[in-house]
């Protein structure tokens, strides 16, 4: 019995030990991908490499079908105020209209089933944990995510944006990403394009 409980105890310290560090933030004008107009900059940094996304989200996004992007967006215009509304930002394959982003930090099927396991006894306590663990993962996707704001003139906002990655157009193909920034004083929207 304590050999066994030896054994659990050190997974589940192993699964709540993880710590997701912040993502590291650069001007918008030190990433490779980067679009100016009407005084607004955006970059867009698609993380791609698997190791990168256990190191800062505790999960290989990737094989969950989601691609993350990092998103810089900066005000240089001297005196406008701008609305982003993450909920406006589109993507879809190069070339074809866009759908609305996904939200990744939905429980899924397997967590809901983790879930009731946890009330199984000898499952109970591995489920349980690895529940917490997926719990953990969606909670610092929510942290990281970009929030809507306002962008006053002379400031950035930053976050990840979660592409679903489809048959029809895989990390390897270019994505279309459209962010919509909306003008506070005149309502004007200023589309901002990008491919990755």
């Amino acid at each position: 019995m304590s050999q066994r409980f030896l054994v659990l105890f050190s997974i589940a310290l192993s699964l709540i030990a993880a710590s997701f560090p912040e993502y590291p933030v650069k001007a918008a004008a030190d990433y490779p991908n980067v679009v100016t107009k009407a005084g607004l900059s955006v970059a867009a940094f698609a993380v791609e490499d698997t190791e990168e996304q256990r190191k800062y989200f505790g999960a290989d996004l990737t094989w969950k079908s989601y691609l993350p992007v990092f998103l810089v967006i900066e005000n240089h215009s001297p005196g406008d105020s701008f609305l982003v509304a993450k909920e406006g930002l589109m993507y879809g394959p190069a070339g074809r209209s866009g759908s609305a982003l996904a939200d990744p930090s939905r429980p899924t099927k397997s967590d809901k089933t983790l879930n009731v396991l946890s009330v199984v006894p000898d499952l109970g306590f591995m489920a349980a944990l690895a529940f917490s663990r997926s719990t953990e993962v969606r909670q610092n996707i929510l942290k990281k995510e970009l929030e809507s704001a306002t962008l006053s003139p002379g400031t950035s906002v930053h976050g990840f944006v979660f592409i679903p990655l489809h048959s029809q157009h895989t990390v390897r193909d270019k994505i279309h990403l459209s962010i919509p920034l909306t003008e506070s004083g005149t309502g004007a929207t200023v589309v901002l394009d990008l491919e990755l």
